[in-house]
């Protein structure tokens, strides 16, 4: 079975809500930077990068069909035949490590972490906005 994801489905209500998902992501990121309770950070932690990973899956169309393509990937139903789901299934590993582990990360590991994909998702999204805009 052959997963593919086509960037030029996104439509404005797709396209606010990736926008809205990623800034949500960075405020939950930076307030994370403020707590020392490790299930407050941990918890927060968590939801931002699995708000910046909605932003992406809104600005590829419908974010179920994309993330059930990214979950076979992973889960190694499918193959990725596509390089940016190879990219998401990746990312997607990644979140899965971090939110399982987050426990076993000092502090200010986890916290990088949480920034990177946060990073991560910002650039992918942004090449995928230009290929929107042409």
């Amino acid at each position: 079975m052959q997963l593919t994801v086509n960037p030029l489905l996104i439509d404005e209500y797709r396209l606010n809500w990736s926008l809205r998902y990623l800034r949500e992501a960075k405020v939950d990121y930076e307030c994370l930077k403020f707590l020392t309770s490790e299930e407050a950070y941990i918890s927060l932690g968590s939801t931002a990068v699995r708000k910046a990973q909605t932003a992406l899956l809104y600005a590829l169309g419908d974010p179920t069909s994309v993330y059930d393509a990214i979950v076979a990937v992973v889960d190694g139903n499918a193959e990725a035949h596509d390089s940016l789901i190879a990219t998401l299934a990746s990312m997607e590993k990644c979140i899965r490590s971090i939110i399982d582990d987050a426990r076993t990360f000092p502090r200010e590991v986890f916290i990088r972490l949480v920034g990177e994909q946060l990073y991560i998702a910002e650039k992918l999204l942004e090449k995928i906005f230009e290929v929107y805009s042409g």
